[in-house]
C-alpha cells in the first residue's frame, strides 16, 4: 500500500512516491496497492491498482480483490469470455446434473 502522484520534476520526469508534497499534503496524491498473486503460469504474477482517493479505499478495494481470488475467481486480462466460460463449465460438471450440463453446454 503505497502513495504517489503525478507531479514532475525540472526534467519532466514523473516524481511518483518521491514527491515532497506527499510528506507535507496528506491529500496530496492517490493511494495504490500490489498484490503478488499465484499466476497461472511460471513466474510472478504482480497486480496492482492505483486511483483510489483515501487509503482506506484502497485497501477495501485489495480486500475485494483478495476475497474474490479466495473464492476462485481470477481476472485475467487475456482471458476470452469463451475461454472462461469453458473452464466454467468443466468445474460445473462435477456438481450438476448431467441435463443441466447439457443444456449449459447447448
Amino acid at each position: 500500500m503505497y502513495r504517489r502522484c503525478g507531479c514532475r520534476d525540472l526534467r519532466h520526469h514523473q516524481l511518483g512516491a518521491r514527491c515532497p508534497a506527499l510528506v507535507s499534503d496528506p491529500g496530496h496524491g492517490t493511494w495504490t496497492f500490489a498484490a503478488d498473486l499465484p499466476a497461472p503460469t511460471p513466474g510472478r504474477h504482480i497486480v496492482r491498482r492505483g486511483g483510489f482517493p483515501t487509503e482506506e479505499s484502497a485497501r477495501a478495494a485489495l480486500r475485494r480483490l483478495l476475497e474474490g481470488h479466495n473464492g476462485g475467481f481470477t481476472a485475467d486480462p487475456n482471458q476470452t469470455v469463451a475461454d472462461y466460460l469453458t473452464a466454467w463449465l468443466r468445474a460445473k460438471a462435477l456438481v450438476l446434473k448431467p441435463t443441466t450440463m447439457a443444456r449449459y453446454r447447448a
